[in-house]
C-alpha cells in the first residue's frame, strides 16, 4: 500500500480547497453582480531569480521559499537555522556545533561528516561557498533567502544534490541611505549593526555593512555563554556602471565568527552487551584494539585478534569486542540535562573568511554576458571536551613515545596498577592502561583557499523561446584534519601522577602545546570544470517545456596521514557526470499554474584519507533521481495561495561514513566514505497564505516525508553488538586466528570455536533514514495596525512542530516530537522602529541535536545537545 494513503486527510483538503477557490474566482469574474475584491489587502508579492531570471514566486515551476528583507527583519531572523525551521521540509543537523553543521531537504541528509560539501549547495549572490564554512554565513543587510528544494541543475547546479540556498544581499542604491540597529537582552545578548550606502558621482555606489553580535545563551559556565555565537563580520559592496548595458559589482566581505562550546552532555548507557562479558563487573568497561600485527575482523577494526586476557585467563574472539558487564551504549530518547561544561582550553568553533567577487553584466542586444570572478580564504578551527571524565584503556608502545610530562615517559610493566593486558601487536610490545580522562577533540579543522571563474550568457527577448549557458572553472585548496585525545582527569585510582603520565605516553596524548593530537589529515586539491545550458520552449500560450543539464569533471589530488598508523602517501581521483534536469509548466488560467519536474542530482566523489588500501581510496559521486508533480494557485485576487508539491525520490549510491579496515597498530581507525546505501523517498509538501483582512495574515505548511534506507550497512562498531536491540537480523561469526595465547611465553594456537557467537549482519533494510521528520507543520499569525503618526505595530507569532527524529542508522537513538514558538512584536515609524523578539516561546527542552562521538572516544556515549531556553531581546534601530 503507498505510505501516501495514510495522509488522506491532507491531500483531500488541499484538492477540495483548489477546486472551491477556482470556483470562487470563476464566480467573482462572471456578471455583474459579482463581488470583486478591488481596493482589498494583498500578500507582498515576491520575486525570485533562481532560474537566472526574474520571475513571480507562484509562477516559477519549481518548489521554492524566498524571504523578503521585511519578513527577515519583522521574524528576527539571525542566522541558517531560523532560515531551516521556517522553510517547510528542511533539516538543520550537527555534530554538536556550527563546523560540522548541515542542511537537509526532502530527507536527503548525511549520516555523518561525509565528504567536503554538503548536500545543500549553499551561494552568496550567485557565488558557489564551499564546505560547512557556509554555515557561518552572517544575515547582515539581505535583501532576500531564496531557498530551492529537490536537486537543481544548471544555474544552482554545482552540488546541489536535494537543493540549494541563495543569500541575496542589498546592492548599494543611487541615493544615500543608512541604518543603524542596537540590540541588548538576558542571557548576554548583545550587538549592533549598522549599514551606509551611496552614490559617489554618477557612475559609482558603494556600501557597508557591519555587524557585532553576540547572541548569549541560557547556559553559563565559568562565564562563558555555553553555544553563544559572536560574530564580527564586514561587507564592502561596491557597483560601477560605466554605461547603461554594462556593470561591474565588487564585493569584499570579512566574517569572523565563535560558536562557544556547546551546551551538552555525555549520556550515561543504558544498553547491556549479550555476550563478550568479563564476569567480574568491578572491572573497568574497556574494548581490545585491532587484530593480530594488524589484521582486522570482518566486521571493522574494533574487535580484538583473540588476544589472552590477563584478567580472566580467557580467550577473546577475534573481531568481537570484549567487554565488561556495564553498558557501551545508549539506545532510547535523548533527553535534555544539565550541561557538563568543558575540559580545558575546549572553546568550540572559530571560523574567519576572506571573500571577494567580482560580477559583470553586459547587455548585447538581445543578450546578457555575465562574468563571476570569485576568491575565498577560510580558517576553521574546533576543540571541544566535556566536563566529564569516564574510565577507559588507552595503548602504550614500548618502548614509550618519549613525551616531557614533567614525571617522565612511562614504563610499562606486568605489576603496573592500571595494567589492563599486555601483547604483541605490530611486532611490537603493547599495554593496555586504565585511565582517567576527558574526551577531547575537534573536526573538522580547515585552512581553504578557493577560486572560480564563470562565465554565462543569457537571452533577453520576449519571444517563445529562452535560453542560457554557461561554464565554470574553480580549484579548492584544502588541508583539514581531525584532532582527538585523551585529557587526563583527576581522581585516578591509581594516582593522579600514574594516570597523567600514562595518558603523555599514549597516542591519545596531547601534543607539545596541550592541544589535542592529530588522528587524520589531508591535504588536497580539486579542480572543477563543468558547462551547463537550459533551453525553454512556450508550444502554446499555455505550456512551456525546459531542459536543461549540467556537465561535471572533477579532478582531486590528496596527500593523506593517518597519524597513529603512519599510513600515508599521494592518491588520486577523477570523476565526470551529467546531470540533467526536464521542467514542464502548464499555466491553466492567470491563477493556476501546474508542473513536472524530472531531475538527476548528483554530489562530488572523493578520496578517503589515513587508509593505503585500494579498495578504500576513493568514494563514488552520489545520485538520485527525483519526480515532482505540483501545483501553485493564487486565490482571493491575490490575498492568497496555496500550493501543493509530490514527490519521490530514488537515491543511489548513497556516501556513508564507515570505518576503515586498515590498522597497524592503532586505537581509532581512520573514518572513512564508502557508495553503500541506497534510499527511497516520498513525500507531500502544502503551502497555504491567506491575508483575512486589512490587519491579519495567516500562513502555513505540512510536510510528509517518508524516508526509508533500502540497502545499507552498518559495519561492527563501539557498542553496536545488540543486534536484538537494534532490531538488526544476526549471523554466525566463525573464526580461525592464530593468537597469542600467553605473552609471557610468547605461547600460540589457532581457536576454532564450534559455534560462533551471533553478531549483527548490518543490514539497515527498512530502517528511516537519519535526521528525518516524517511530519512537520508550520503555522504563523501575523497582524498589523496604524497607530499614530503613520507608526505600524505588527506582531509575528510562529509556531513549528517536528515529529521524531532518529539519530543513528540503526534507529535506536531519536530526539522527540516537540514545538518551536517564537514572538516577534514591534513598532515602526518612518525612520526608526523598535521590535522586541521572545524565541522558545513555551521554553521547550527538547533536544536540539545528538550525536555518537565515534573520533573522540572509546566508548560509545552519545552526546546530547541541548536546547536554547526562552531568551527575550529588545532591538532598536534608525534609518536614516
Amino acid at each position: 500500500m503507498s505510505k501516501f494513503k495514510r495522509q488522506p486527510l491532507y491531500v483531500a483538503v488541499v484538492a477540495g480547497s483548489l477546486a472551491s477557490t477556482a470556483v470562487a474566482d470563476t464566480n467573482e469574474r462572471v456578471g455583474e453582480a459579482s463581488v470583486v475584491n478591488r481596493g482589498q489587502p494583498v500578500l507582498e508579492e515576491v520575486t525570485v531569480t533562481a532560474r537566472n531570471r526574474t520571475e513571480s514566486l507562484q509562477e516559477i515551476p519549481v518548489a521554492i521559499n524566498a524571504f523578503s528583507a521585511k519578513e527577515i527583519e519583522r521574524s528576527d531572523m539571525q542566522d541558517l537555522r531560523d532560515v531551516v525551521r521556517s522553510s517547510p521540509g528542511l533539516v538543520y543537523d550537527s555534530s554538536g556545533t556550527i563546523a560540522t553543521g548541515a542542511i537537509s531537504i526532502r530527507g536527503m541528509s548525511q549520516p555523518g561528516l561525509i565528504g567536503d560539501d554538503t548536500n545543500v549547495a549553499m551561494f552568496v549572490d550567485g557565488v558557489y561557498v564551499s564546505g560547512r564554512a557556509s554555515t557561518f554565513m552572517p544575515m547582515m543587510s539581505l535583501e532576500r533567502v531564496e531557498v530551492v528544494r529537490g536537486p537543481q541543475s544548471a544555474i544552482y547546479g554545482r552540488n546541489a544534490f536535494s537543493g540549494a540556498m541563495n543569500y541575496i544581499t542589498k546592492k548599494p542604491v543611487g541615493e544615500f541611505e543608512g541604518q543603524i540597529e542596537v540590540t541588548g537582552g538576558a542571557e548576554g545578548q548583545a550587538g549592533v549593526k549598522a549599514r551606509m550606502a551611496a552614490p559617489i558621482g554618477d557612475k559609482l555606489a558603494v556600501s557597508v555593512d557591519m555587524v557585532n553580535s553576540e547572541s548569549g545563551s541560557t547556559f553559563e559556565y565559568n562565564d562563558t555563554y555555553l553555544g553563544a555565537i559572536d560574530n564580527e563580520s564586514q561587507r564592502v559592496r561596491l557597483l560601477f556602471t560605466p554605461t547603461d548595458n554594462l556593470e561591474f559589482d565588487f564585493t569584499a566581505a570579512h566574517i569572523d565568527v565563535q560558536e562557544h562550546h556547546n551546551a551538552g552532555y555525555e549520556v550515561e548507557k543504558n544498553a547491556e552487551i549479550p555476550f563478550g562479558s568479563i564476569s567480574d563487573p568491578s572491572h573497568p568497561p574497556f574494548l581490545w584494539p585491532v587484530g593480530q600485527d594488524g589484521v582486522s575482523g570482518p566486521f571493522g577494526p574494533f574487535g580484538p585478534p583473540g588476544e589472552y586476557n590477563t584478567f580472566t585467563n580467557e580467550l577473546t574472539p577475534a573481531g568481537i569486542a570484549a567487554l565488561t558487564g556495564t553498558p557501551t551504549a545508549y539506545y532510547g530518547e535523548a533527553k535534555a540535562a544539565d550541561p557538563d561544561g568543558f575540559a580545558g582550553n575546549a572553546f568550540g568553533v572559530t571560523n574567519k573568511s576572506d571573500l571577494y567577487s567580482l560580477r559583470a553584466n553586459w547587455d548585447v542586444g538581445n543578450v546578457t554576458l555575465t562574468s563571476i570572478t570569485a576568491v575565498s580564504d577560510t580558517e576553521t578551527r574546533s576543540l571541544q571536551g566535556y566536563n566529564n571524565a569516564y574510565f577507559g584503556a588507552t595503548l602504550v608502545f614500548a618502548p614509550v613515545i618519549p613525551v616531557d610530562t614533567g614525571m617522565g615517559p612511562v614504563t610499562a610493566t606486568a605489576d603496573m596498577p592500571n595494567l589492563i593486558g599486555s601483547f604483541t601487536m605490530g611486532g611490537q610490545n603493547a599495554y593496555l592502561l586504565g585511565v582517567n580522562a576527558y574526551n577531547y577533540g575537534g573536526q573538522p579543522n580547515d585552512d581553504r583557499q578557493m577560486v572560480s571563474q564563470e562565465f554565462r550568457i543569457q537571452s533577453n527577448d520576449s519571444g517563445p523561446l529562452q535560453w542560457s549557458a554557461g561554464l565554470l572553472y574553480s580549484e579548492t585548496d584544502l588541508d583539514q584534519w581531525l584532532a582527538s585525545s585523551a585529557l587526563a582527569a583527576s581522581g585516578s585510582p591509581f594516582g593522579d601522577a600514574i594516570n597523567s603520565a600514562s595518558i603523555a605516553s599514549s597516542i591519545l596524548s596531547v601534543d607539545e602545546n596541550g592541544d589535542a593530537r592529530k588522528i587524520t589529515q589531508t591535504n588536497h586539491t580539486t579542480e572543477t570544470e563543468s558547462a551547463f545550458v537550459a533551453l525553454a520552449y512556450d508550444f502554446t500560450d499555455k505550456l512551456n517545456v525546459g531542459v536543461e543539464a549540467r556537465y561535471t569533471k572533477e579532478q582531486k589530488v590528496a596527500d593523506n596521514v593517518l597519524h597513529f598508523t603512519g599510513a600515508q602517501g599521494q592518491e588520486e581521483g577523477s570523476w565526470d557526470w551529467i546531470s540533467p534536469r526536464l521542467i514542464a509548466t502548464y499555466l491553466y488560467d492567470e491563477y493556476t499554474t501546474f508542473y513536472l519536474n524530472i531531475a538527476e542530482g548528483s554530489k562530488s566523489g572523493g578520496i578517503n584519507g589515513g587508509t593505503p588500501l585500494e579498495s578504500e581510496i576513493t568514494y563514488d559521486p552520489e545520485k538520485n533521481v527525483t519526480y515532482e508533480i505540483g501545483a501553485k494557485r493564487t486565490v482571493l485576487d491575490g490575498r492568497g495561495y496555496m500550493n501543493i508539491a509530490a514527490y519521490q525520490v530514488n537515491w543511489d549510491d548513497q556516501q556513508i561514513r564507515s570505518f576503515s579496515q586498515f590498522s597497524n597498530g592503532a586505537t581509532i581507525p581512520a573514518a572513512i566514505v564508502s557508495n553503500l546505501g541506497e534510499v527511497e523517498i516520498r513525500g507531500i509538501e502544502i503551502e497555504t497564505a491567506f491575508q483575512i483582512s486589512d490587519n491579519w495574515s495567516f500562513h502555513s505548511a505540512y510536510t510528509f516525508n517518508d524516508a526509508e534506507v533500502v540497502k545499507g550497512v552498518q559495519t561492527f562498531s563501539y557498542g553496536f553488538v545488540d543486534y536484538e536491540a537494534m532490531g538488526l537480523n544476526s549471523t554466525s561469526y566463525e573464526y580461525c586466528v592464530d593468537v597469542l595465547t600467553n605473552p609471557f611465553t610468547s605461547e600460540r594456537s589457532c581457536l576454532v570455536p564450534s559455534n560462533g557467537p551471533q553478531v549483527s549482519d548490518g543490514d539497515l533494510a527498512g530502517k528511516e533514514m537519519v535526521n528525518n521528520y516524517r511530519n512537520t507543520f508550520n503555522a504563523g499569525f501575523r497582524y498589523r495596525r496604524d497607530v499614530w503618526n503613520g507608526a505600524e505595530f505588527y506582531t509575528d507569532l510562529s509556531t513549528v512542530w517536528k515529529d521524531k527524529r532518529y539519530i543513528n542508522t540503526v534507529n535506536t537513538l531519536w530526539i522527540q516530537d516537540h514545538w518551536d514558538v517564537n514572538l516577534v512584536t514591534g513598532i515602526e515609524g518612518d525612520n526608526w522602529y523598535s521590535k522586541l523578539s521572545v524565541k522558545n516561546l513555551l521554553d521547550d527542552d527538547t533536544p536540539s541535536s545528538a550525536y555518537r562521538p565515534f573520533i573522540w572516544t572509546q566508548e560509545q556515549s552519545p552526546s546530547i545537545i541541548n536546547r536554547m531556553g526562552r531568551m527575550t531581546s529588545l532591538s532598536v534601530g534608525y534609518r536614516f
